[in-house]
């Protein structure tokens, strides 16, 4: 769900209702009211604040956490104190942490850690104000068209940030607190996962299960990087960092994901052994893991050429020659972008070359086939890893793309990415499917 609190609807005020004069203390300045708090809500005044007592205009309680429902309370000062809210998930924030400061969350400094916090809160939170308590239920639906994400055996942080009442703008306050969910059974609910078939965006599955089931979350690679992944951070980790959700029905059918296409489809680029794990959730907050291994065979394709022959960065800066060999090309882009936008959009399904020559890509045909090389140089560039993506296709329709990533921090290795070679037609290959196993909810660590 996604709730930008700059940005987000008109901050909705919970009133009180009125209560006696004789149960109700008032703070008073000149001819108006400026606090006023129920007698039973407080246990004395005091002109002194005594060193064990914390002065904060937020606090948080932990209520209740279940399999897939968490309760929170929401505590202020005051009624008008507005703040947004929300739980992140550990994977979320460690997926933060990694991308700004290369490291596991809960090995970063408290500014650090709190600085993902609020990044990753900035662009998902809920708007409230005063004392209020709420409860989040997986897969329920949030108010805002989207649904709650509460799994099982999942640490999260609980947090709120301080914001303008009328602006919405934060404030200096910023406080959080961790939980855990309860650890999932076995569901009893069924999932069967075959092979269906190879079509022209590379993988379909046939994914089936009982009503029961609210949704599955999948992650899909090659075999053995990710089976090097699951070895190391176990498969809670892999699943909760680059895990997506869809529900059975989303899966079955056409089209819904992307017009044409079977929607259970994930791409195959080179040849090799590729794994899908799936996992599904049902009603209970209970899971049960499936995994099927395929093997692509795939021919080799043939495409234009692309060498590098000079790079240089700096802060804020970057430039790169490159040739392209035969010269007579039929298109030629050259485009750079946010590393892990670029990887997103392969996790959706895109091929390099849509993602090279599409949006703010720059066409260098005219260049390649006159000059035969280019040099690609812009300032301003964010200090966060890039990726420069160059294409060409020639007469027969053979694309090459090749991939190079970058940071402008002096230190950072360039990393220059095998060519990608696709033809423009693909034949049907040799197909030989691995059995799918069926495994027990791996524990977590």
């Amino acid at each position: 769900m996604k709730k930008n609190i700059f940005i987000t609807a008109a901050l909705a005020l919970a009133s009180l209702s009125a209560s006696a004069q004789s149960e109700t203390m008032y703070l008073v300045k000149g001819d108006r009211v400026v606090g006023k708090y129920n007698v039973e809500d407080v246990d004395y005044a005091t002109f002194t604040l005594p060193q064990d007592v914390t002065d904060s205009n937020i606090w948080l309680n932990v209520d209740k956490t279940g399999k897939n429902t968490v309760t929170y309370t929401i505590n202020t000062v005051n009624d008008y104190t507005a703040y947004a809210h929300n739980i992140i998930s550990y994977y979320e924030a460690n997926y933060v942490a990694m991308d700004m400061f290369g490291d596991m969350i809960e090995n970063l400094d408290d500014e650090s850690r709190e600085y993902c916090l609020k990044l990753s809160l900035s662009t998902n939170a809920f708007v409230s104000a005063g004392t209020r308590t709420f409860t989040q239920t997986d897969y329920q639906e949030d108010g805002t068209g989207m649904r709650f994400n509460v799994t099982p055996g999942t640490k999260y942080y609980l947090c709120a940030w301080e914001i303008d009442a009328s602006s919405q703008e934060p404030l200096d306050l910023f406080v959080y607190d961790t939980l855990e969910t309860q650890a999932p059974a076995q569901s009893q609910a069924t999932l069967d996962v075959s092979f269906k078939r190879f079509n022209e965006e590379g993988t379909a599955f046939n994914i089936t299960g009982s009503d029961d089931i609210l949704y599955v979350v999948t992650t899909w690679g090659y075999k053995e990087g990710m089976e090097l992944y699951r070895q190391a951070y176990g498969l809670d980790f892999l699943l909760g960092t680059f895990g997506q959700r869809f529900s059975l029905e989303t899966l079955q059918g056409d089209g819904e994901l992307r017009p044409g296409v079977e929607n259970a489809t994930w791409p195959v680029n080179d040849s090799g052994e590729y794994i899908l794990y799936i996992r599904a959730y049902d009603k209970n907050g209970d899971s049960l893991d499936r995994e099927i291994t395929v093997k692509y065979e795939g021919t080799a394709a043939e495409g234009p050429q692309i060498k590098i022959w000079d790079k240089e960065k700096s802060i804020g800066r970057v430039k790169l020659n490159f040739e392209i060999t035969p010269s007579n090309v039929e298109e030629a882009y050259v485009r750079m972008l946010d590393e892990n936008t670029v990887d997103d959009r392969i996790n959706d399904g895109y091929k390099y070359y849509e993602i090279a020559s599409g949006g703010d890509a720059i066409d260098i045909t005219r260049e390649i086939n006159t000059l035969g090389e280019y040099t690609f140089e812009q300032t301003g560039v964010p200090n966060t890893w890039q990726a420069i993506l160059i294409y060409a296709k020639d007469k027969d329709g053979n694309r090459t793309t090749m991939r190079v990533n970058f940071n402008t921090d002096p230190d950072a290795e360039w990393s220059i990415y095998d060519p990608k070679f696709e033809a423009p037609a693909r034949k049907l290959p040799v197909i030989k499917t691995i059995r799918s196993r069926r495994n027990p909810t791996i524990p977590r660590n």
